[in-house]
């Protein structure tokens, strides 16, 4: 994931190289295991992994956690409550929806946006950002000061093993 501050800065991302994410396991299955990680900050993204069009992560945030207003010009994202509550919002503070568990919203590319978790508990989100260009990196431009700071980042799921070649019947069994 690529996201930057204003200030250029990358306030605690995973790295990609300078060529680009590393898409050359793509093409194969990935297994996905998911525990919610212990969390020190007020939120925390666990990377599930991506290919050449799309990446997917789940992102826990604390009660009251937040994000800053920004948008993604060329990815189209989907957000899935899988717990808790949470608020989103789009220019000028307007409150776009308010989502509970197994609700979600659909964001075109360019959409401004920004949620918080709403409530006592704790929110899971899941995140999936298609990009408009296969092999591109998640662009974000700021349209507000961050107000979140810097995140834990993890990985989670294998990659399962390619799977073996069919078993052809013998003749006459």
């Amino acid at each position: 994931m690529s996201v930057g501050k204003p200030d250029g800065s990358s306030g605690g991302e995973p790295s990609q190289t300078a060529d680009g994410p590393d898409l050359s396991r793509q093409h194969v299955a990935r297994i996905i295991r998911y525990e919610k990680p212990e969390t020190t900050r007020g939120r925390h993204v666990v990377s599930f992994g991506r290919t050449d069009s799309m990446m997917v992560f789940m992102q826990v945030l604390l009660r009251s956690g937040e994000t800053s207003l920004h948008a993604h010009p060329n990815t189209d994202s989907f957000w899935w409550v899988v717990r808790g509550k949470v608020a989103f919002y789009t220019t000028d503070h307007e409150l776009l929806a308010e989502l509970e568990r197994e609700q979600g919203v659909l964001l075109p590319r360019d959409y401004p946006y920004y949620f918080c978790a709403v409530g006592e508990d704790h929110l899971e989100i899941l995140q999936i950002e298609s990009f408009l260009r296969q092999g591109e990196r998640l662009q974000t431009v700021h349209l507000e000061e961050d107000r979140i700071g810097g995140y834990e980042v993890t990985q989670s799921g294998t990659f399962a093993s390619v799977p073996p070649p069919p078993v052809t019947p013998l003749a006459g069994s």
